[in-house]
């Protein structure tokens, strides 16, 4: 009998900061922010409480403040009903509140279980403000758990550590009441969409934006990684692998000619008298001789062989499946290739140096690249744009 009178308070007292000219989705959308912040705030007196009871009487003093804040800040948007100042002040305290009770109980080891409300911010802010609005409160979740990290050693020192039986029951107690708000939330907000088909019409167009937001987003966050991981892996000057990337593929073929017994050749190459191709032309002739090294070195190859940058004019061809004789006229026909070469804004004749080494038996990366060092040096002593063999 009196659950009806009871919701229709609820729903009377969260719709307190709607306007008479609201449209029916920006009145549920204050209305349902009211809910949460309310919730979110009788949730923290009564952890408030416990901490203090608990024997955490500082870490009790931050729900406890929140609460009181919270309540003030309700208040406040019903006399102005400003939504907007409203709505950031509570993502702002929704944000911040796991964070500094997470700080106070000393860090990760007894305060994680607090960290599942500051997923509220980033949620909230995708309903109530957009896509890029969560971004941008997902990502001072991030900021402030990485700030958490650095910082997470000394906290823990200064922290009295927290028994593990209580940790789990706060974590179960913490989980439980998210979960509770949610359903809450949830509740009202069907209730609401209930009342009108065109809420409901609406509430369907929106959820379809938003999975369709999500996805563009999951899709422009793996592009991203893949952009991100190119960077990693590619040389800025030439565009070709760098050392990193250089180093991940030798690990490999090595690896794959261990275990199938599969010939393996490497090449190293080096411009003769580079320095005084900078002395004389100035670095930016250089580096485009170097832009222009590279593809000649790639336009050679195979394109299951694999060219990357070593350091300075020093780069490394590594050839799967090539014996020694294969690789040794390969780089014959390079060196031939670049003393025949017209480099940009160098009239001279550039030419280049070789080293090539075959893997006969198991061998470290740092091993293969000693020896085919090796050939290459042997190379420059005898006079330079030659070739020299190691097996």
């Amino acid at each position: 009998m009196t659950t009806q009178p009871f919701q229709s308070s609820i729903w009377t007292f969260v719709n307190k900061g709607a306007l008479a000219d609201d449209s029916d989705e920006v009145r549920l959308k204050k209305a349902i922010l009211t809910l949460i912040s309310s919730g979110i705030a009788i949730l923290a007196v009564f952890w408030g409480t416990l901490y203090v009871c608990t024997g955490y009487p500082y870490s009790g003093a931050i729900p406890l403040g929140y609460s009181v804040i919270s309540f003030f800040s309700i208040s406040h948007f019903f006399k102005s009903k400003q939504f907007a100042a409203f709505r950031f002040s509570q993502l702002l305290m929704i944000l911040l509140l796991p964070f500094l009770l997470m700080w106070s109980l000393g860090g990760f080891a007894n305060g994680s279980v607090v960290m599942v409300w500051a997923f509220f911010a980033p949620l909230a802010a995708l309903f109530f403000s957009g896509r890029k609005s969560a971004s941008r409160w997902l990502l001072g979740f991030i900021a402030l758990t990485i700030i958490s990290g650095l910082i997470n050693d000394k906290l823990a020192m200064l922290a009295r550590p927290m028994n593990d039986s209580l940790n789990t029951v706060y974590f179960i107690m913490n989980m439980g009441a998210g979960f509770l708000l949610i359903y809450v939330v949830l509740h009202y907000f069907v209730k609401d969409r209930q009342a009108s088909h065109q809420m409901a019409l609406k509430s369907k167009e929106e959820a379809l934006q938003s999975k369709a937001q999500l996805q563009t987003a999951y899709e422009q966050l793996k592009e991203n990684e893949i952009k991100i991981r190119e960077l990693m892996l590619t040389d800025p000057l030439t565009g070709i692998a760098n050392r990193r990337y250089l180093d991940q593929r030798l690990e490999q073929e090595l690896q794959r000619s261990q275990r199938y017994g599969d010939r393996f050749s490497i090449i190293m190459t080096d411009l003769d008298y580079f320095k005084r191709i900078n002395d004389k032309y100035g670095h930016n002739t250089g580096d485009a001789v170097l832009v222009q090294f590279a593809k000649v070195l790639n336009d050679t190859v195979r394109s299951s062989d694999f060219v990357a940058r070593f350091g300075g004019e020093e780069f490394v061809i590594l050839l799967p499946d090539t014996d020694q004789q294969g690789a040794a006229e390969l780089a014959e026909r390079m060196r031939q290739d670049v003393a025949q070469y017209e480099f940009p804004g160098v009239p001279e004749t550039v030419t280049a140096s070789f080293g090539v080494t075959t893997v006969t038996q198991a061998q470290a990366s740092v091993e293969v690249l000693k020896k085919v060092d090796e050939a290459l040096y042997s190379s420059k002593k005898q006079g330079r744009n030659r070739i020299t063999s190691l097996a």
